[in-house]
């Protein structure tokens, strides 16, 4: 059921790589204005399918996503954006062979306020405005998870899409990423996050649902 608070909605969600061999079996969920909600569960439960399914990158079948009242059921990727959706891939998420700045405004090149917005994101990770000149690929894991992520912020989203931010980081690393992910909220930020750090997560996260098979199993505070 629909609700006010809700700034994304999955109903009923039947998706897969192929379309006659579903992941995803009916699966809803629900993500508040400015909270974190984190989708857990086994490996091959389809948390990742789920994620790239909302963001357009698999095939849905049947069911719908809503981003308030609008159905973006099936939008292509390059849409995301100007609907106010943010992905942050796990893999290849940033320019390696660009520098700090320059994959910052690669991604800030449509808006109007480049400028100033790129002081913003500089002023919000001092780690990366200390090293604007070097090249991404110069970055510790976790250095290189903030640089998606201030990429994804770079055109104001409302909606952060997170998958597995905290993969191969170190326990320091991650806990750094997913207390980033856990302060985007101030800022009016909501975010979905797919994590197989569980403790962590859920020490970060509002709510939480535990896929399996494909399907709902249980959500929560």
């Amino acid at each position: 059921m629909s609700d006010a608070s809700d700034i994304l909605r999955v109903e009923n969600l039947v998706a897969g790589y192929t379309r006659d061999l579903p992941i995803l079996r009916s699966v809803n969920l629900s993500l508040r204005r400015q909270t974190v909600t984190v989708i857990i569960g086994p490996n091959g439960a389809g948390k990742s399918t789920l994620i790239k399914a909302i963001a357009g990158l698999v095939p849905v079948s049947a069911g719908s996503v809503h981003l308030g009242s609008r159905d973006i059921t099936g939008i292509r990727p390059d849409q995301l954006g100007g609907l106010g959706i943010a992905y942050v891939p796990q893999n290849d998420n940033i320019f390696r062979t660009l520098t700090i700045k320059q994959n910052l405004l690669l991604t800030l090149r449509k808006v109007a306020t480049a400028t100033g917005r790129l002081e913003e994101l500089f002023a919000l990770f001092p780690v990366l405005n200390d090293k604007q000149d070097d090249k991404a690929g110069s970055l510790s894991g976790g250095q290189r998870q903030m640089l998606a992520v201030a990429m994804a912020l770079s055109t104001s989203p409302s909606v952060i899409l997170m998958d597995e931010p905290s993969a191969g980081l170190s326990p320091k690393a991650a806990q750094e990423v997913l207390q980033l992910a856990r302060s985007l909220t101030g800022t009016g930020v909501s975010v979905l996050l797919v994590e197989q750090n569980v403790n962590q997560a859920l020490h970060v996260s509002d709510h939480c649902y535990i896929l399996a098979e494909g399907r709902n199993q249980i959500d929560g505070p």
